[in-house]
């Protein structure tokens, strides 16, 4: 706690200036951020028990399409932005049932909190036991839906994770969507030290997985769609057209949609909506 006091510190003449994951949206925006008024449900036990709202089309088959939504870091508040997402997903699109997962160590507005560890929201957090809990939660709501199809969204951390799932469990999902993703751990740690004015902690070692390390992994049938926007001073475009680049030469079916003028918290655009309705079929 004391490092992430530290953090909290050496960024606070910049929250006036930086929209960190979990922040308020930006202007493309199509509704702002609510607590989650969907049913609630824990996903997996001990260690990998992790909080879960659910949504559901109106009407849905024997073999539903399954989207699971991660939220970013958060590194300033509880995160629940990403019910919003999944709520959404769910009214828009028929035969989804949307799950929207509270990631390993956080806690959200209405105070539940999933086991694991939180982490300084430095990049430190997207580790295999991290990566494995979701997989874990991921695996047991594919049974208990009975679904067909496997989509999931991730934003900026869990964009990270995302890739992560996707290279280390392969095969665990169809489709993917990474918004305003850190897609390379050491080259965005060494960003945000020089963008934060941080100090030791962007230089302690963590034991993260960087997606690139695991790219080779992902099957050449797993579309992925990447989001970013060309003012993102957190995670810069340059991270998300690497990750491209190295999607491109794995011969993964990508695409790279760069969102004019908008910075990093793009999550509650229309334009994310609009791609995971394109991943989803």
């Amino acid at each position: 706690m004391r490092n992430y006091r530290n953090l909290r510190a050496a960024c606070a003449a910049l929250v006036a200036l930086l929209t960190l994951a979990g922040c308020q949206p930006q202007a493309e925006t199509t509704g702002t951020a609510a607590t989650a008024t969907g049913p609630g449900q824990w996903v997996g036990t001990g260690g990998q028990r992790l909080w879960a709202q659910v949504y559901r089309s109106p009407q849905l088959s024997a073999h539903p399409t399954l989207l699971l939504v991660l939220h970013g870091d958060a590194p300033f508040n509880k995160p629940d932005y990403q019910y919003t997402v999944a709520r959404q997903v769910a009214q828009a699109n028929p035969d989804v049932v949307a799950v929207a997962l509270l990631r390993p160590g956080y806690t959200d507005p209405a105070g539940h909190q999933s086991a694991g560890e939180r982490g300084e929201t430095t990049g430190d957090n997207y580790t295999p036991a991290v990566i494995d809990a979701i997989a874990a939660a991921l695996d047991t709501l594919k049974r208990r839906y009975h679904a067909g199809r496997v989509v999931v969204a991730g934003h900026s951390g869990g964009a990270a994770i995302t890739a992560d799932l996707l290279g280390r469990h392969p095969g665990a999902a169809d489709a993917a969507l990474l918004a305003s993703c850190p897609c390379n751990v050491a080259a965005w740690r060494i960003h945000m030290k020089r963008h934060t004015g941080g100090g030791a902690i962007w230089d302690q070692p963590v034991a993260s997985v960087s997606p690139e390390q695991v790219v080779a992994r992902i099957p050449a049938r797993t579309r992925v769609a990447l989001l970013v926007g060309t003012a993102d001073s957190i995670a810069p475009p340059a991270l998300t057209q690497e990750y491209y680049r190295r999607l491109q030469q794995q011969g993964i079916p990508a695409t790279l949609h760069e969102l004019p003028g908008l910075g990093h918290e793009i999550f509650l655009g229309k334009t994310v909506q609009q791609e995971i309705k394109v991943l989803l079929h």
